[in-house]
């Protein structure tokens, strides 16, 4: 799979998750829900920053409204597009906890994907335990959305 096509796959299983997340009632859910959903885009928020050298703290762990969460989703495309472009480099970070590490922008680009694969799995099993039908997001039905 070509990277294009994880970033297009990225954005539509986002996508069909938001709007799976809009559905719920329940502000309790709602809120777990969004705190997890937006927990996956401010990781991209933090890796972009590291790839672009820039310094500035994110909330990794905040308390979100899907208002807000829709507003990363939609900035979450030229997030990864920015990492994407970088790829062949190599990026030195210093992590939260103020260890050094220096890894390659390939290997960064696939934790972000994976990671996002990752916390909508959450979400999808908090839609299921609270009644709610989660989307199918597999890599599979989205090629054949195409």
């Amino acid at each position: 799979m070509s990277v294009q096509h994880k970033i297009d796959y990225d954005l539509w299983a986002n996508q069909h998750t938001l709007k799976a997340i809009k559905k719920v009632q329940e502000e309790s859910i709602q809120n777990e829900l969004n705190r997890l959903f937006a927990h996956l885009f401010k990781a991209q928020i933090i890796w972009y920053n590291r790839i672009q050298k820039i310094q500035e703290q994110v909330e990794i762990w905040g308390n979100y409204t899907t208002e807000e969460c829709e507003s990363l989703l939609n900035d979450s495309h030229a997030m990864l597009e920015g990492v994407a472009s970088k790829m062949g480099e190599r990026c030195a970070y210093t992590n939260s906890k103020g260890n050094s590490f220096e890894d390659s922008v390939e290997d960064i680009f696939e934790h972000v994907i994976i990671h996002g694969q990752h916390h909508r799995a959450q979400i999808f099993l908090l839609l299921r335990k609270a009644g709610y039908e989660p989307p199918t997001t597999d890599y599979i039905f989205y090629k054949r959305s195409l």
